[in-house]
């Protein structure tokens, strides 16, 4: 919870660094920034995942989990989960409900209830809740969710119903390790295709999301890796996370290690790096209760330091000593939506068996 908030915080500033950066430095990449370049590789990555076919997917990413046996609690938070914090408990539900706690972190193996494998679901809209139909072309081993146009206004199913693909959920899982394979597909192509598993042990457990997105022009190929380990102070999180667009020759990779220093005390360090055609951009540093600072590198050279104090604020200060100036400020603000959609986007991967 708290300690995702301030992760999010500073993964976004190292994000929107990006798109604020003049060129400069010449050691480590290309000879030249291009802050508008940059911005564009940004916005192809995440167009990749834009596509209708997945926005009807993310809509009712937790009516499929309650379909399925989950909990009507976690899909109710996600419904809720318009304001950042609301958007950080739901990012640790996901990752921490494929797993058990008693009598040890241990994977829910399980991923499919064998009740309704082989069936195909349709939405209700009397009870607003899929059902199971007398529909064919589900995967025998999984399950078949008819996808529908979604209301922009409500971000729900519209109606009356307009039906414009599938989604196909198919049980991968072994002895010990829960794993399903998505396949997000309208009229007959795929637009997201992914495999989420979870492996547990006595005092931790690895939650993995690989796959790619498509929205038929960008392609995005992505690994997420979340490593949970249980302390005496709560649970802590590492994630490793991998995303490439091969059109662009662009990628970004970070490790964020999200830890509970003690009941009341939360740490994050992060090691961010982007890389493309357009120049190369890290940034490195932790944050804590107390606040925290983060060195930003363009190229191999010190740009810019980023402090947060212990209220919140962020500041933004060139190597120079000069201030960023008002339109730099603008970006950095615009830029906090796409580090947010990618937040919620790592949720909805895991939402049909959260």
């Amino acid at each position: 919870m708290p300690v995702l908030h301030y992760a999010r915080r500073s993964l976004f500033l190292l994000s929107l660094a990006t798109l604020t950066l003049a060129g400069c430095g010449k050691d480590n990449g290309p000879s030249e920034f291009n802050p508008q370049g940059a911005s564009d590789d940004m916005a192809s990555a995440q167009s990749a995942f834009a596509s209708s076919a997945a926005a009807s997917f993310a809509a009712v990413g937790t009516d499929i989990s309650v379909a399925l046996g989950g909990s009507a609690a976690v899909a109710s938070s996600a419904q809720l989960a318009l304001s950042r914090p609301a958007r950080t408990e739901r990012y640790t539900r996901a990752v921490t409900s494929l797993f058990h706690s008693s009598p040890a972190i241990q994977a829910s193996v399980a991923a499919i209830p064998i009740s309704v494998a082989g069936k195909t679901f349709v939405y209700d809209t009397a009870t607003d809740a899929y059902v199971a139909s007398e529909l064919t072309g589900a995967p025998s081993n999984g399950v078949r969710f008819m996808l529908y146009a979604v209301n922009p206004i409500t971000l729900r199913p519209a109606e009356p119903l307009n039906e414009v693909g599938h989604v196909d959920i198919v049980d991968e899982s072994g002895s010990s390790t829960s794993a399903f394979h998505v396949t997000v597909v309208s009229n007959g192509v795929t637009y997201l295709d992914y495999t989420a598993s979870a492996s547990g042990t006595t005092n931790g457990g690895v939650v993995t999301v690989g796959g790619y997105a498509s929205d038929g022009t960008n392609r995005a190929n992505f690994t997420v890796e979340s490593t949970i380990t249980q302390t005496t102070n709560g649970i802590d999180i590492g994630v490793n996370y991998s995303l490439r667009v091969p059109s662009r020759d662009f990628a970004i990779t970070y490790q964020a290690t999200l830890v509970t220093a003690s009941q009341s005390a939360l740490q994050v360090t992060v090691d961010f790096t982007m890389a493309g055609r357009n120049g190369n951009l890290s940034l490195t540093g932790s944050y804590s209760d107390g606040g925290g600072s983060f060195t930003v590198k363009v190229n191999g050279e010190t740009f810019a330091t980023v402090t947060v104090t212990v209220n919140g604020e962020t500041v933004l200060t060139s190597a120079s000593g000069n201030p960023l100036t008002a339109s730099e400020e603008t970006t950095v603000r615009q830029a906090v939506d796409y580090y947010d959609a990618s937040l919620d986007l790592s949720t909805t991967l895991l939402s049909p068996l959260s």
